[in-house]
């Protein structure tokens, strides 16, 4: 009797170690699913936002006219208002998304793959605008998120796969 004792003394800790981790791993892992899944949520809400793909292809159209200026639609004009919101509304979203990705929030990785081209393309054509906000504006901290996934995804690009 006190040898089974002295076994069950020594198995109920190790078993219960076991389970804590075999837990923690479970929950490790529903985690990166709901990660994955809130990613693919998004960039499919993205791929469904008229609004937001109007606004896409205006900026688009716009650092492909020759000697486009992105820094003249910082005033409120009434002949820059609409594609100044445009170019709002893509910098809004970017900041948003990266904010999110910077915070865990999405799964970088995964974003990445989808959307890597994408950001850095409207970071390239959006930095001038957002460099001129923050002195026009003394807001040194507008689009920092933005502009850190961008920094970070340029030091690291994006594998390609063979």
């Amino acid at each position: 009797m006190t040898e089974t004792n002295s076994i069950y003394h020594y198995i109920t800790p190790i078993l219960t170690v076991i389970g804590v981790f075999v837990a923690a791993y479970g929950i490790f892992r529903n985690t990166e699913n709901a990660k994955k899944r809130a990613t693919i949520d998004l960039i499919i809400m993205q791929r469904n936002d008229e609004a937001l793909q109007k606004a896409i292809k205006r900026v688009n159209e716009m650092s492909k006219t020759e000697g486009c200026i992105f820094s003249t639609y910082i005033a409120e004009t009434e002949e820059t208002y609409e594609d100044r919101e445009s170019i709002l509304k893509v910098l809004n979203q970017r900041e948003f998304v990266a904010a999110g990705v910077l915070r865990g929030a999405f799964h970088e990785p995964l974003f990445k793959e989808f959307e890597y081209s994408i950001l850095l393309r409207d970071w390239n054509n959006l930095n001038g605008f957002i460099q001129d906000i923050r002195r026009i504006r003394n807001a040194p901290t507008a689009f920092q998120e933005f502009e850190t996934l961008a920094k970070k995804w340029k030091k690291k690009p994006l594998k390609v796969k063979h």
